[in-house]
């Protein structure tokens, strides 16, 4: 998911905050017997835009190069994706690239399999995710459960959306963080890769990965 802003006809200090291409976003870890039912009542009184809960299939793929980058193939029943995310210690603000590949052939995992060995793959491994979110005008908030290998993390995420400056997009996810009782004290600065996969790793690739993040 990533935040769309339009920038036609501004100016060069609006245009320096495209945020076409930017994740920002807050995660919240939550304990595993978290019932989001309470969550859910909550979102359901604001004015909700859209609303939905699937099952998802996420392959990350990490390449030699570039080497700050983790590449995401998506798929589940209604969408499947391709997508780049930049690597960062901290996961609110990064860049996310997504492209739209057609649903109708079915799991096109082979063919960015070979994409990216040209890239020089070093690892790629499969994670599931159940989730259900919901989307507002100024942001979309979400709810899931993960699991790869048998580690498992619960996580309420919330992503700003159709901002045209990070600042506004930052004040977004502050007020929702207050609506909805989270203490922004606890964030979760980790991605899902650093959560789930990292601790999987060749201890190689796990040391470099360790360094990249730690000094971005």
């Amino acid at each position: 998911m990533g935040i769309a802003g339009n920038d036609r006809g501004m100016g060069a200090e609006a245009k320096a905050e495209d945020l076409r291409f930017l994740e920002i976003e807050h995660k919240f870890l939550v304990p595993p017997a978290y019932d989001p039912e309470v969550l859910f009542a909550m979102l359901r009184t604001e004015r909700v835009q859209k609303h939905y809960r699937t099952e998802v299939q996420d392959t990350y793929y990490l390449v030699a190069h570039p080497s700050h980058v983790v590449y995401r193939h998506r798929l589940d029943a209604s969408l499947q994706q391709l997508t780049l995310k930049s690597l960062a210690g901290d996961n609110e603000t990064r860049t996310e690239i997504n492209l739209d590949l057609n649903l109708a052939p079915g799991d096109q995992g082979q063919a960015i399999t070979a994409f990216l060995a040209k890239q020089g793959l070093l690892w790629s491994g499969t994670l599931f995710k159940s989730l259900e979110v919901f989307y507002f005008d100024d942001a979309e908030v979400c709810f899931y459960r993960a699991r790869f290998d048998g580690d498992h993390v619960a996580c309420i995420e919330i992503e700003a959306r159709g901002h045209t400056s990070i600042g506004s997009a930052q004040a977004a996810l502050a007020r929702w963080e207050k609506r909805l009782g989270l203490d922004p004290h606890q964030r979760c600065r980790s991605s899902l890769l650093e959560l789930l996969l990292l601790p999987h790793l060749p201890d190689e690739l796990r040391g470099r990965l360790q360094n990249l993040l730690s000094s971005s």
